[in-house]
């Protein structure tokens, strides 16, 4: 069953964060991807399967962090955040923590700020900018990109923006074993690897400054 109805299900055998009270808002925010790809171009695949797919990511990032830090973050940031379904599933999740989306497409910029407000999430704030130009001095404990950059050349692009012992989520194709050993770079610790739920092999893992 690829419906957000399988969540609970999911996150039980994967080991993954779920609480009830998350499905009504992802359901929303279900619908309002549905219409809002009917503007415009948001995601390649706006079905609610596709959705939850990225929800599974996010919490798989969330499983991680919470594995690593031991509390959700203070300051999560998520780079290139497309349509935003990542962030606005981590800002559902962590109501106390500050989520910042930085996408620099205004359509899907625009889309993420609107789903934010349509869904009461006033933890969530976004930046229709570059990292770049961005000009964010804050310090975060989370800094999450998926497929953005290369694997080995995020961490650093992070490194500023990192607050000390912050945590950096890479996400790539294939298991986390093998994410693991490519993730051999110099001045970071690997600290944390898993693999997110679902019919592809994708995998997520997080690194600190050594």
């Amino acid at each position: 069953m690829s419906t957000l109805e399988s969540l609970a299900a999911v996150c039980a055998a994967a080991g993954l964060p779920y609480a009830p009270e998350w499905l009504p808002p992802l359901q929303k925010l279900a619908g309002l991807l549905a219409a809002g790809q009917v503007r415009s171009n948001l995601v390649g695949d706006a079905s609610e399967a596709g959705l939850l797919g990225h929800v599974r990511e996010a919490l798989t990032v969330a499983a991680a962090t919470l594995e690593v830090l031991g509390r959700p973050p203070q300051n999560a940031l998520d780079v290139g955040a497309g349509a935003g379904l990542e962030a606005l599933t981590l800002a559902i999740i962590w109501p106390q923590t500050r989520v910042v989306a930085v996408e620099p497409r205004k359509l899907r910029a625009a889309f993420i700020a609107e789903t934010a407000e349509a869904l009461g999430l006033r933890n969530l704030e976004v930046i229709a900018k570059s990292l770049h130009s961005a000009g964010l001095r804050q310090a975060f404990q989370l800094a999450n990109a998926r497929a953005v950059w290369p694997v080995p050349e995020w961490p650093e692009r992070a490194r500023s923006i990192l607050a000390p012992q912050g945590v950096v989520a890479i996400h790539a194709f294939g298991p986390a074993a093998t994410l693991g050993e490519r993730l051999d770079t110099p001045g970071w610790q690997l600290q944390a690897t898993r693999d997110v739920p679902g019919e592809k092999p994708y995998a997520v893992a997080l690194v600190q400054l050594a």
